[in-house]
């Protein structure tokens, strides 16, 4: 199988994966006509008609999927209102048969940071201490239908952060978790958590608190959707995205989490605790509601702790200088990102072989996207794929001098954001 084909069947075997998410099939027929061309027929002329060909195969696939109803899984970070990108530096379940249901075991590791959760992905985003953090939710992860989690569905939501010292070997699961913000039932309102977030279009917005040290975490929206909970089945729906917090002071000198405010995930809930047993559904409700977990912590910056032992100044501190990010960055050579997969440029060619070499490195890349793709999608994939027809066109054509646009970047394919970000949810008061 030469590389083009190989492009082609790692994106079947993507769009199988994302029909199957919606409970459907996908049946592909690709005709003898669809066949990918070899050099001599590219060098005869047919390959005009090649991307159109995958083009037609891929759209097909997308086309015979059926759908059905989903849950919600988190797909999307923000920082300071910055989208970074679907799926980026966030995990996701890589399966999309069950990429929006909820964690089926409250003692099971998922309830960490869901289904692959222990699974570092290539990139941590960047944020400083303090940052407004969004997340966003969403029922069909690649958005091919709307909506944030259905209204049924309703109950708390959480926001936690774990440090972490190397995100390719520390657990996900276990200690070390805390919590820095909830929200449960809003009487004076008289909606759940949930139904605010359907409200704000699937988006949740909370603030870092300014007084976490540097270094890198896990931060981890959850959701409990309590609709069958009287019947013992909470239905948690939790992700992770990997950050890198440039704090003012490093991590490992700093954080100082009271043990009443930390927490072990799983075992943090148990399944008779009367946040998880909560009957939606009676009249009046049970109020007040608590939150599963501990209180929320906000760590203090080096100013209010100051302030706190009764001397030094109020400025704030300064950023912890000494600590950069030394790993998950996206790198600078990055032309094109699709979730956490980058393209980079082709090696430079000056004849017929090198320019052949470069378009099948090219389609390699491709599929290697489409092989990375979280449920989100491939979109990125697909642009990254215009630059490899460029580069085969121009072998096809005798410019054996390249690649054409040589360091150009592509520009990533970003989706659109459902609605206005909201404003920072009210915040724990420090610790």
């Amino acid at each position: 199988m030469d590389q083009r084909a190989q492009t082609v069947f790692s994106a079947y075997k993507f769009l199988s994966r994302v029909a199957k998410c919606r409970g459907g099939v996908v049946a592909v027929v690709i005709h003898r006509n669809m066949a990918l061309p070899s050099r001599e027929l590219v060098s005869a002329g047919p390959l005009r008609h090649s991307k159109m060909r995958l083009g037609f195969a891929l759209g097909a696939a997308v086309a015979l999927a059926t759908l059905s109803s989903a849950h919600t899984v988190f797909t999307t970070l923000f920082i300071d209102d910055v989208n970074q990108g679907d799926g980026t530096c966030v995990r996701m379940p890589k399966d999309p048969n069950t990429c929006t249901d909820p964690v089926e075991s409250l003692t099971s590791q998922d309830m960490a940071c869901g289904r692959d959760g222990e699974t570092a992905v290539k990139f941590s985003c960047p944020a400083p201490a303090g940052a407004k953090l969004t997340f966003e939710f969403r029922e069909w992860a690649n958005l091919e239908q709307p909506g944030a989690i259905d209204a049924s569905h309703k109950g708390p939501c959480a926001v936690y952060l774990k440090p972490m010292g190397s995100m390719a070997t520390d657990a996900a699961a276990g200690p070390g978790w805390f919590k820095i913000w909830d929200a449960g039932y809003d009487a004076a309102a008289g909606r759940w958590c949930t139904e605010q977030l359907i409200a704000n279009n699937g988006l949740l917005s909370v603030a870092l608190p300014a007084g976490v040290p540097t270094g890198y975490y896990l931060v981890r929206p959850e959701l409990l959707a309590l609709q069958e909970a009287e019947n013992g089945d909470p239905q948690f729906y939790v992700g992770c995205a990997q950050l890198f917090i440039q704090g003012q002071q490093t991590a490992a000198t700093a954080l100082r989490v009271p043990a009443a405010m930390q927490a072990t995930i799983p075992g943090d809930v148990a399944a008779r605790d009367p946040s998880v047993t909560f009957n939606i559904y009676a009249k009046p409700l049970a109020l007040p509601y608590t939150v599963p977990g501990p209180r929320p912590f906000a760590p203090q910056d080096a100013a209010a702790r100051r302030r706190h032992l009764g001397g030094g100044s109020s400025r704030g501190g300064r950023r912890d200088a000494g600590a950069a990010q030394t790993e998950g960055a996206v790198p600078a050579g990055c032309l094109l990102k699709n979730a956490n997969w980058c393209g980079a440029e082709v090696p430079a060619y000056t004849d017929e072989a090198g320019c052949w070499a470069a378009s099948d490195d090219c389609y390699k890349q491709q599929a290697a996207c489409y092989d990375a793709a979280p449920p989100t999608g491939s979109k990125g994939c697909d642009k990254w794929g215009t630059k490899c027809d460029a580069i085969q066109a121009a072998c096809g054509d005798g410019r054996w001098v390249g690649p054409p646009g040589k360091g150009q970047k592509l520009g990533d394919v970003e989706a659109p954001v459902p609605g206005p970000i909201p404003p920072v949810a009210a915040q724990a008061q420090g610790g």
